[in-house]
Order: structure tokens, then sequence, then C-alpha cells
């Protein structure tokens, strides 16, 4: 079976609703679901964010898609003056571990509060199945093993990491949402463990599911490669800030991800004092 065939019959089978919101960026995975969930004959609402300090390429393509494709678009533009307090939201209450959790799940802190569809679709955890890290793009591009692959795409779907599938899955329920990640089924996985790293990359990346849905792609024009959510949004970068903030940073790390350990270490050590 063709993946966008699998993509439509997982959103048939699991999003009962005919309104649903679309999580969309810029990037081929989510636009993808929205191709599917279009051809399942849903009520699209693509949301998409951006920071009040960055102008978003993601922002303005899913607002361009949209556009194209006859859904009605909710852009929110997040307020960064309260980050300090957003970073503690994200550890006391969402149980946010690890840098990609924090910088990965932050957005979505000012997303869930404006959706009003039940079901909350995404192309989440899509980029697992293709190597297209950096570690994994300078480990694969040379031809290695499929069982080597196989093993590093174990890992990247292990609960715990997948960019914090498990957290996003608990802000969903916070707000009564049905999160779904059709990428995360089995269905999708049996078909991309198909494949090698060649065979997903070349001749060009993601270029299974370009063809599968290559009339749609046709029409919103000129898709980029791959870049991290919180990267293209440079979350990153604004994380950082935090460095210098030494109720954050109470041991003056120079890195965001050792404040984040810290915090992750303290809080369980001690978990009375943060029961909220």
């Amino acid at each position: 079976m063709s993946i966008d065939q699998i993509l439509i019959n997982e959103i048939s089978q699991n999003v009962p609703d005919k309104d649903i919101a679309l999580l969309l960026s810029g990037g081929v995975d989510n636009i993808r679901v929205g191709f599917a969930a279009n051809k399942c004959n849903k009520n699209i609402t693509a949301y998409s964010f951006q920071t009040d300090l960055h102008e978003s390429y993601d922002f303005e393509k899913a607002k361009e898609v949209a556009k194209i494709m006859g859904w009605k678009f909710i852009g929110i533009t997040i307020n960064t003056s309260n980050l300090k307090e957003d970073f503690f939201k994200l550890l006391f209450n969402h149980n946010c571990k690890k840098k990609t959790h924090f910088e990965c799940i932050y957005p979505f802190l000012y997303i869930y509060p404006e959706i009003k569809e039940k079901y909350v679709l995404s192309g989440w955890g899509a980029d697992g199945y293709y190597g297209v890290s950096k570690k994994a793009h300078l480990k694969y591009k040379v031809k290695q093993s499929k069982t080597q692959f196989d093993a590093f795409r174990d890992d990247y779907f292990r609960k715990e990491n997948c960019a914090g599938n498990e957290v996003h899955l608990l802000l969903a329920s916070h707000w009564k949402k049905k999160f779904i990640a059709p990428y995360l089924r089995k269905s999708i996985k049996q078909f991309f463990y198909q494949y090698d790293w060649q065979k997903l990359n070349k001749p060009y990346q993601k270029h299974h599911v370009r063809e599968a849905f290559k009339k749609e792609f046709s029409i919103i024009g000129k898709v980029k490669k791959h870049i991290n959510l919180q990267l293209g949004a440079e979350i990153n970068k604004l994380f950082e800030n935090l460095i210098d903030d030494e109720e954050v940073n109470f041991k003056n790390r120079s890195r965001v991800m050792d404040f984040c350990k810290d915090w992750y270490t303290k809080k369980g050590q001690n978990e009375l004092f943060f029961d909220m």
C-alpha cells in the first residue's frame, strides 16, 4: 500500500470528527498530513506560530499553504516576555525534562488555548524514519547496514525520545484534546522500515511522500528541506537568554542543556517540594 493511502486510512480510522485542527508548519511532514486529511473530506483549521522576535518561514509558508488549499488559518504570535514563567510551567506542570522537550513543547503552551477542535493532527515524529538529523546524515549517507539504521530509528522512537511526544500528549490532554500523530502508528512504521537511508533520501529527501502527493505539492510550490521546529523558529536561541538568569540557571551553567538537567535532577530528589 502506498504512503498516501496509509495516511488516509489512519486518519479515517482514528479521527471521527469532521472538524479538525492541523498543526501546520512549512515542512513536508505536516503539510502532507493536511493533504491526507483533505482527502478524508475533513474541515481543516490550520494553526501555526511565530515568536514576537523572529519572522518565521514556517509561519509564512503555513499561511500560504492554508490559503491555497482553502483551509482556515489561525496564526499565533508568542509573547516571549514570559519566557521564565513559561520555563517553570513546562518543568512543573508539563513534566519537561530535556532541552528538546522545553524547546519543542514551548510554543504549544500558546497554541492549545486557541484550538477549538477536539482532534489535533500533526506530522510529529516523521523525521525519525529518514535520519535527517546532522548526526544521522553524516553516518548513513555513506552506506551502512539497514540493521544499524533500524537500530538508530528504534532509539529515536523510544517513548522518552521522539522530540517529547509523551510530553506533548500530556499537554494536549490538559486542554482536553486528542492529539493524533499518524507517523507514530504501526502501519507507517512498517512502510518506512522497508527502506534504508539511501532509498529514503535519494534521489532527494522524502521523495516517497512528495511523489505520493505530487499533485498537491505542485500546487503549493517549493517547500524547504527539513529543519527542526525549534531551530526554524529560533526557540533554541530564545532559551539561551535564560543562561543569565540566576534563578533558572542556579549552577551557572554555560549551556541550556545542562541547567535543564539540573532542574530534572533537583525535581527528582525533592518531589514533595515540586508538587504543584
